[in-house]
Parts: structure tokens; sequence; C-alpha cells
């Protein structure tokens, strides 16, 4: 016998029936779900993607502010029982997003320079120059490649 609870990817609508509990049914249904992950019962496997789609409606359907929506969701990823691929890197954009980057695509960029790329991110959006720990540059210099001055 398997001892391991079962995987069961988790789609938008039950984060956000979950989270807005604007339908009474479907609130107490995404609640059952969301009570058998806390308990160990079954994993919650979220794609990225349904993470981003979540924020989006979120934000603009229901016009909720990123301080908001960052509160909502960072609980729910932090839980033992929910599987996000690169986790930490969406942990690191919610925190972003409802801080100091306006828009989630940005955050997640932010994230991943900051994972991976030592806060070094190509951007013509100059509003991500105040996104803590990004170095933020709009074309390629010799510099980029090097980390030195070119030789001239």
């Amino acid at each position: 016998m398997n001892s391991q609870p079962p995987n069961w990817t988790v789609d938008a609508n039950i984060v956000l029936r979950y989270i807005l509990r604007d339908d009474k049914k479907l609130a107490a249904k995404a609640r059952g779900i969301w009570q058998a992950v806390v308990a160990g019962r079954i994993v919650a496997v979220w794609d990225p993607v349904t993470l981003a789609e979540v924020v989006f409606v979120l934000s603009s359907l229901y016009s909720l502010p990123n301080d908001e929506i960052s509160a909502a969701l960072l609980p729910l990823l932090q839980t033992e029982g929910v599987v996000i691929a690169n986790r930490e890197r969406y942990l690191q954009a919610l925190r972003l997003f409802g801080s100091t980057v306006k828009h989630f695509g940005d955050a997640c960029a932010c994230a991943t320079a900051l994972e991976q790329c030592d806060g070094r991110l190509y951007s013509f959006d100059r509003k991500l120059s105040s996104a803590p720990g990004i170095t933020r540059a709009e074309e390629f210099t010799d510099t980029d490649a090097t980390g030195a001055e070119a030789d001239e």
C-alpha cells in the first residue's frame, strides 16, 4: 500500500473561490480541498501559469491591491502540501509584487534575475531599477559579457 498522498493539480478557479469566497457552495468545496492539502491527505500541484492566472484575475477583474493579493497567496504557496516548480522564485515574485513591482510578470522576471543572474536584468522598464537587488540595463555592452570594462 502506498503511504504517499496522491498529487492533484489545482486549477485557478479552485484558488480563486478559496480566496474570494464569493460563491458559498464553491467556496465550501475549495475549502474542503484546501483542508485535505493541509491535513496531508493530498498534494496540491500548481502550475506557475495557474499562479499567474490567479494574480491576473484578482488584480484585473476584482481590482484587489497587489499587497492583498500577495498576502493571500504567500501562505498558500508556503504550505508543505503545495508543489510548484521554482517555489522560492515565485514566493520572491509575490513578495516583490506585494511591495515594489507593479506587474506580476515583471516581478517574476526580477525574481528570476535575483535567483539566477545576481540581479542582472535587461529591461526597458526604468521602474524596475528600484526593485531591491536589481541591476537593470537596456542594451548589451562588452562589460555585460566580461564583468569588466572593455579594452578600447
